[in-house]
């Protein structure tokens, strides 16, 4: 049986294509998949109130409304939700922790919603999704 050899031009050829194979994994993993900031935006009755930064390891309960009709919204680990609220039907609290854009969460009774914007651009294929 023959032993197999390699000559430097060998070694230096695959090499290269082992650096050139690994650019691209590379390239992506520093410039393209950086996230970017996501916040919460609270709106009621169409005005911006606050915005709450989506960030692991970030906690807040905020409160909307009065004693009578009120909604709290709790930020936990990159989501959101609409905690409690007494409206009748508990449509907003019945939606859920939401974390992606452009997800939103609708009160209608008092006119809330709470929505997830971000910097980068949203492509079709994301709204899709």
């Amino acid at each position: 049986m023959r032993k197999l050899v390699f000559t430097i031009a060998d070694k230096w050829l695959i090499f290269f294509l082992l650096l050139a194979s690994l650019l691209p994994i590379i390239y992506n993993m520093l410039y393209i998949s950086q996230p970017s900031a996501k916040t919460a935006q609270i709106r009621v009755n169409g005005q911006l109130i606050k915005t709450l930064p989506l960030r692991d390891g970030y906690a807040e309960e905020f409160r909307v409304g009065n004693s009578q009709q009120y909604a709290i919204i709790e930020v936990l680990n990159g989501k959101v939700r609409i905690r409690e609220d007494d409206s009748p039907r508990q449509i907003g609290v019945q939606s859920g922790w939401i974390s992606h854009p452009p997800q939103q969460i609708v009160n209608l009774p008092y006119q809330i919603v709470v929505t997830i914007v971000t910097d980068e651009p949203q492509d079709v294929d994301t709204i899709i999704r």
